[in-house]
C-alpha cells in the first residue's frame, strides 16, 4: 500500500515552476459539449424561397453553396451532447420524418496546447428508417476520427439521401473548464 500511495502522490505533484500547491490535482477541461447540426441539402428550392437554417449557420451555408449545387438548405435537427474529457458519449432519437438517428463518439480528448482542439475518436452518425415487415434501412452514415477546434463550425461529412438530396453533418465543439 505504501508503494502505491507514493506513486500516486508522484503522479499528481505539479511540475516545477507551476503555481499549484502540493496535493492539488492538475487543472484541465472536464467536459466537452457538442452541438451537432443535421442539415439537408435539397435539389429543389424551399416553398418560401429561402433556406430554413439558423442564423448561426449562415457562414457555413455560404461555404456549402460555394462547393455544392443544392438549391436550398434546411435544418433537420440540432443535437446537443455533453461528455467528459477522455470519455465517450451517445445520443439517439427520432427525426421529424420519423427516421431514427444515433450519434456517438468513442472518446473525446482535449489537447492541452493552444489553439484548443478536441480530438473525437470513433465519431459516428447513423440514420435509418424502420419498416413494419423488414429490417431498418440505412438512410445515411458518417463515421470518422476528427479534430475540431474549440468553437469552430466543422462540416464533417455529406451523405446522399436519395438521387438528388443529401444530409450534411456539422459539428461545433466547446471545451468546458
Amino acid at each position: 500500500m505504501k508503494r502505491w500511495l507514493s506513486v500516486l502522490i508522484f503522479l499528481v505533484m505539479p511540475a516545477a515552476g507551476q503555481d499549484q500547491k502540493p496535493g492539488d490535482l492538475p487543472k484541465g477541461p472536464a467536459n466537452v459539449a457538442l452541438t451537432v447540426y443535421l442539415v439537408s441539402g435539397l435539389a429543389q428550392p424551399q416553398p418560401a424561397g429561402k433556406d430554413d437554417v439558423p442564423q448561426d449557420l449562415a457562414e457555413t451555408l455560404q461555404q456549402l453553396r460555394g462547393v455544392f449545387t443544392y438549391k436550398s438548405y434546411k435544418l433537420i435537427e440540432d443535437i446537443t451532447l455533453r461528455g467528459r474529457n477522455q470519455g465517450g458519449a451517445e445520443v439517439a432519437g427520432v427525426l421529424p420524418d420519423l427516421s431514427d438517428y444515433d450519434f456517438r463518439y468513442a472518446r473525446a480528448r482535449v489537447a492541452p496546447d493552444s489553439p484548443r482542439v478536441v480530438h473525437l475518436d470513433g465519431l459516428r452518425l447513423w440514420i435509418s428508417r424502420r419498416h413494419a415487415n423488414r429490417a431498418a434501412d440505412t438512410v445515411a452514415l458518417v463515421s470518422t476520427d476528427l479534430d475540431v477546434r474549440d468553437g469552430q463550425k466543422t462540416v464533417v461529412g455529406k451523405s446522399a439521401v436519395n438521387a438528388t438530396d443529401a444530409i450534411f453533418l456539422v459539428i461545433v465543439a466547446r471545451i468546458i473548464d
